[in-house]
């Protein structure tokens, strides 16, 4: 298999989309009128993000072997980054839903409501540090880095907010200044990820262990991540033509949407690299 660890691969890319998407669109429905007529057409599309979660939680289960290991990986919680990984994803994933539904029915005030998007949001938060802590292996050099943090930082802040765009758009929960905003943005993380990107090339093809280097492992992946930059590439320019040049709604969620896939496909790649690079500092 060329990615190794395919399920991971699945997991950590939905999961981190969802957390991203979930945080844009929360703060979106703080900022509308609780009566505003686009507001529970844009809850209602929050059913992806946890479609996603789902997803992502059926995929780590297919890693463990068997789903039933899922519940033998809590016994650890505190000590093992994998216990925490779960338990704080379990908590995201189980307060957006109770919040989700008490929006979507009305069962709660708007007070209550803004309280419980900050709690979720903040849930995804420690999901996201418990996930990366899951990752700083002090024996394995790739991974045991800063750029592990921007790696899956930059998930959350490319695919995440181009997702929440996306269904902000589908939803007309949208201005063309917050569209305008949220391109910007995204463009800018994409040009950063891209240059520390080379950075991280760069500091990966020094790597030097007793049987094996980081260059060997890069020329194997070379393709792969050629393609993940030039994806990355069209799915910036894609986002901020459709905020810019596309005056029709219908035209905006078409070219973001198309971004969103290309987005996404770049991120499997490059999450696919990031598991092909695991190698330790030892014999094995």
């Amino acid at each position: 298999m060329l990615y190794p660890e395919l399920p991971l691969v699945v997991f950590t890319v939905l999961a981190q989309t969802a957390v991203g998407g979930y945080i844009t669109m929360a703060g979106r429905l703080s900022q509308m009128d609780s009566i505003a007529k686009q507001r529970q057409p844009l809850v209602l599309s929050m059913f992806i993000l946890w479609a996603f979660m789902a997803i992502g939680f059926a995929a780590s289960t297919m890693h463990l072997g068997s789903p039933l290991r899922a519940f033998n990986a809590l016994n650890r919680i505190g000590y093992s980054g994998l216990s925490n990984e779960i338990l704080t994803g379990s908590l995201f994933f189980a307060l957006g839903g109770i919040y989700w539904l008490a929006e979507l029915f009305k069962i709660a005030n708007a007070h209550l409501l803004k309280i419980a998007r900050l709690v979720v949001s903040i849930a995804g938060v420690i999901f996201m540090a418990a996930m990366i802590k899951v990752y700083l292996i002090n024996t394995v050099p790739v991974w045991d880095s800063s750029f592990t943090y921007v790696e899956f930082i930059g998930t959350v802040l490319m695919s995440g907010v181009l997702l929440g765009y996306v269904l902000l758009n589908l939803t007309g929960a949208t201005t063309p200044t917050l569209n305008a905003k949220l391109a910007t943005f995204g463009v800018v993380i994409i040009s950063l990820h891209l240059v520390i990107t080379a950075w991280q090339l760069v500091n990966i093809a020094e790597i030097t262990t007793s049987i094996q280097t980081g260059a060997e492992h890069l020329a194997i992946y070379s393709g792969s991540i050629i393609t993940r930059l030039l994806l990355l590439v069209i799915a910036g320019g894609l986002w901020l033509f459709s905020a810019f040049k596309s005056s029709q709604t219908t035209s905006v969620t078409a070219l973001s949407g198309l971004a969103f896939v290309i987005m996404f496909a770049a991120e499997i790649i490059g999450r696919g690299v990031f598991y092909g690079l695991h190698f330790t500092v030892g014999l094995l």
